[in-house]
């Protein structure tokens, strides 16, 4: 196969009130790319048990190639998220540890297949285990793909210092609201306290500073229902979220990266590429699950859109 984009980290089981769903943001992003047409793989593993069977069919009806999501040795089951909720109705996570995302192998074949791709996107949560952290290292040192850096400060597993350090290495930066007002307020004095930019402007100056930081030239700020903002060397261009009936927003945000990746690799204008990633996360935060089916119309107006290969 040939894979336009490969993602690396979890694909796991979110236990959930209402039974089992595929998830892990690499895997989701994987599931709504394939939904848009390009070729992508997974780097990833699952374990030697049934419920690692039953997630690689999954993800192969849903177009990702599994061809690199590796068997984890004994010991190391199909990762899974166990969710609690409380009588108000609030949900709580727990991240069952360690499980077999948490060694993810990464073949020399897997190594040259990624040096001919457009894209290698990679997160922050696969990076809680040093094992991946070394696999993630050899990945980013391949010459070729662009790089795309998608940040998920989930505690325990939020470390700012680590996300820096990735970010130097990544051409594009993905995160929330929430998130690029930590890393840089720790960028600033040395704690990572809540201070979500108010405005367009701090926003601006956030991803500024985060660029200063590590070389980042692209820095992509969600907002929820507020839209998104990309800044681009200096350069700050938003876009407003399509007013939807919210079902479940698990998934949102990876339909969102999925649209933004294909558009800067392909080179449309920002404003297209923001728009169309915000449409898409809106659409997904519109149904239930992950990874819902998305309309054949909305495919192939994001296909003309973005100028994406027929």
């Amino acid at each position: 196969m040939n894979t336009e984009f490969f993602t690396f980290g979890e694909i796991l089981w979110d236990c959930l009130p209402s039974g089992r769903h595929a998830g892990g943001a690499p895997f989701n992003v994987a599931a709504h790319l394939a939904q848009l047409g390009v070729p992508v793989s997974l780097l990833s593993a699952v374990g030697q048990d049934a419920l690692g069977d039953e997630i690689l069919e999954f993800a192969k009806d849903k177009g990702v190639n599994v061809q690199f999501v590796g068997r984890a040795r004994v010991g190391l089951p199909t990762g899974t998220v166990i969710a609690t909720v409380d009588a108000m109705g609030n949900a709580t996570y727990e991240l069952v540890q360690p499980v077999a995302w948490d060694e993810i192998i990464v073949s020399a074949e897997a190594l040259a297949a990624v040096a001919e791709a457009g894209a290698f996107i990679f997160g922050s949560l696969a990076t809680r285990s040093p094992y991946n952290l070394e696999q993630l290292d050899r990945l980013l040192t391949v010459k070729g793909p662009l790089k795309f850096f998608d940040v998920n400060l989930r505690p325990p597993f939020a470390d700012p210092k680590r996300i820096v350090d990735l970010a130097a290495r990544a051409d594009v930066l993905k995160l929330n609201h929430d998130e690029v007002g930590q890393i840089a307020s720790w960028l600033r004095t040395g704690e990572a306290t809540p201070n979500p930019p108010a405005n367009p402007d701090a926003v601006a100056e956030a991803c500024a500073a985060l660029s200063k930081a590590t070389d980042t030239p692209r820095i992509c700020v969600t907002m929820g229902a507020e839209g998104a903002a990309l800044w681009d060397r200096g350069s700050l261009v938003t876009a407003p979220a399509p007013k939807v009936v919210v079902r479940d927003t698990v998934g949102a945000g990876d339909a969102f990266m999925a649209g933004l990746i294909v558009g800067l690799t392909r080179g449309a204008d920002s404003q297209i590429v923001l728009e169309t990633a915000c449409r898409l996360g809106a659409i997904v935060a519109s149904h239930d699950g992950a990874t819902p089916l998305l309309p054949l119309e909305v495919i192939r107006e994001f296909r003309a859109n973005l100028n994406a290969e027929n």
